[in-house]
């Protein structure tokens, strides 16, 4: 693993050094992870590993439901019209 060095204030680092029982780098690593995954869930989406890892960090569970086969189907179906009904749409705004 890295590693890394942080600058903080004075005032701060003396108030640290009374919790001696707290792992403070591992809730820099944490916050870092957090922040890290955020910003690129936003650019580009994450992984199942990342979105795994995020969960973890940030102490959240992800709930999954296990849906009929034949509701998935029908749930893509009214994507794929609402798709061609958007792109109608913009080749009506274009030839106006």
């Amino acid at each position: 693993m890295a590693h890394i060095t942080l600058s903080i204030p004075e005032d701060l680092y003396k108030l640290m050094r009374k919790y001696k029982e707290v792992n403070w780098s591992e809730i820099a690593r944490k916050a870092i992870i957090e922040k890290l995954l955020a910003l690129k869930a936003v650019e580009e989406g994450l992984t199942r590993e990342e979105l795994v890892i995020l969960l973890d960090v940030t102490g959240r569970r992800f709930i999954t439901e296990s849906y009929d086969y034949a509701k998935e189907l029908d749930f893509l179906r009214k994507i794929k019209e609402r798709e061609e009904r958007r792109i109608r749409y913009l080749k009506r705004l274009e030839e106006s």
